[in-house]
């Protein structure tokens, strides 16, 4: 019948929340955007300090003199990235750094408006999603930067790319992409050079929801993936077919529904048991935290990395 039922439950969650009716979990991360300009209000001195602490790990495994910079005017572009690679996996940050180093990038981070995730989507709340987004807008701004790449999350990519510019009513005047399409042109142009011996371990890739359905990003990551691993396999079903992680929605702030995530999440459990791999690979941190409670609950034999910590394994320094 051509009913957008998506739309529909995001609308009625928007009324809702007009009315202060919110899940305890959305409410406390919805609150934290307000008050600090991130989900989960890290602070401005946790923030640099954790950047710099993760130059100088980079700069100890190189040898060589590797920038983290923030706030700095005139970069080719500006990187948005998801708090919990501050707050619980840094590393991905340092191996993004490493990544640009090689490729010669001139980029930086903002030290405001750095939080790409937008729990303004999974509220309905259209204010919280306008103000979270403009902070990044505005910073690419201010700081003159000529694109903003979006790190490796699913809602952040699809807030940041795509909504975030209606919520705002705000202009698109700097080009907007994922960092996958950033480190694909690199492969491509030859800016860095990847050995794929070096990840010799049955792949999957999962595709993300927010970032295949609703944002198709979807040959890309494969491509990158082929070039810098042995063995990539494919799960069946995929691409926009594909079954969620079982965090879809903002439920993995939901503490009250994780019995029945676990419950419905077999169906995710045999899809990867299928594949034979020993690694699965996505592209939103999400997907991590839900592909984690399912390999868990179901004893998979199986890790979970993104796209960016394979191609830096394959990196040639």
């Amino acid at each position: 019948m051509g009913v957008d039922t998506a739309l529909l439950v995001r609308f009625a969650r928007g009324l809702l929340t007009e009315l202060g009716i919110v899940p305890e979990g959305v409410f406390n991360v919805s609150r934290d955007q307000w008050e600090t300009g991130n989900q989960m209000a890290v602070t401005e001195e946790d923030y640099l300090e954790t950047l710099e602490w993760m130059r100088q790990e980079v700069e100890a495994e190189l040898g060589v003199t590797v920038r983290i910079p923030v706030d700095e005017k005139g970069c080719d572009f500006l990187y948005t990235i998801n708090p919990r690679e501050i707050k619980f996996d840094p590393r991905s940050i340092g191996n993004a750094a490493k990544i640009f180093h090689f490729a010669g990038e001139r980029w930086t981070l903002p030290r405001w408006g750095w939080d790409q995730t937008n729990f303004g989507l999974f509220s309905g709340d259209d204010n919280l999603g306008a103000y979270v987004a403009k902070n990044a807008y505005e910073a690419a701004v201010r700081l003159g930067a000529k694109r903003i790449v979006i790190s490796e999350c699913g809602h952040g990519y699809r807030s940041t790319r795509w909504e975030g510019y209606n919520w705002a009513d705000y202009d698109q005047r700097i080009p907007t992409e994922s960092v996958i399409l950033t480190l694909k042109r690199y492969i491509e142009e030859g800016r860095i050079r990847v050995d794929p011996s070096r990840n010799g371990e049955p792949v999957t890739f999962h595709d993300s929801c927010n970032v295949a359905r609703s944002g198709g990003i979807i040959e890309e990551p494969r491509w990158v993936l082929q070039r810098v691993c042995m063995d990539f396999r494919e799960m069946y079903p995929n691409r926009t077919d594909n079954y969620c992680c079982t965090g879809g929605g903002g439920l993995l702030s939901m503490a009250e529904y994780r019995p029945l995530r676990l419950e419905v999440a077999k169906i995710k459990a045999d899809q990867l048991r299928a594949t034979g791999a020993k690694l699965v690979c996505t592209m939103c941190h999400n997907c991590i935290d839900g592909l984690t409670d399912v390999i868990k609950h179901y004893r998979l034999d199986m890790g979970i990395v993104q796209v960016m910590d394979l191609v830096e394994r394959a990196l040639i320094t």
